[in-house]
């Protein structure tokens, strides 16, 4: 399913949220990523709206990300070195990743915590359980071939 940028917006009114020009700058980006299945970072985001929307500030995009990821249509990707990036989804799925700690490549892998292990993580710590998100990390093939070392955090900053 396509994720578009009329999606977002009737999502963001529904929740009493204002679709200023910035906001829908930024839904149009994401949803023409969406189109081609591209994921993106903040830093990403915000200069490639900069050409089309110079008004639109670094703290809009910010807030709107965060937005949009609890409306459910951005899957969060957390790296090691504590960067992310964003994936468009459809609300009410939920995606699991296997990410590369040297390039990058993510796998989107279709394995999950079974809904007994949620339950015992409830009743072992006496919380209610709403969500939750599980990343793997490791080395693509091509990475273990070429014996390359993990990123530094100026490397991955970097790229």
């Amino acid at each position: 399913m396509t994720i578009t940028a009329q999606q977002m917006q009737a999502a963001m009114e529904a929740a009493g949220l204002r679709v200023t020009r910035p906001r829908q700058a930024l839904v149009e980006q994401i949803a023409a990523w969406a189109r081609d299945g591209k994921d993106f970072t903040s830093e990403t985001l915000w200069h490639s709206v900069q050409e089309q929307a110079p008004w639109v500030g670094r703290a809009t995009v910010f807030r709107t990300i965060e937005v949009l990821a609890e409306l459910g249509f951005l899957d969060r990707i957390s790296f090691v070195d504590g960067t992310e990036r964003y994936h468009a989804v459809a609300p009410g799925t939920h995606h699991h990743h296997l990410t590369c700690e040297r390039c990058r490549q993510v796998v989107p892998i279709d394995v999950c915590i079974s809904p007994d292990l949620v339950d015992q993580v409830a009743q072992q710590t006496g919380f209610t359980v709403s969500g939750h998100r599980m990343e793997l990390f490791g080395r693509c093939p091509k990475c273990q071939e070429e014996g390359s070392p993990a990123l530094s955090e100026e490397e991955a900053r970097s790229e």
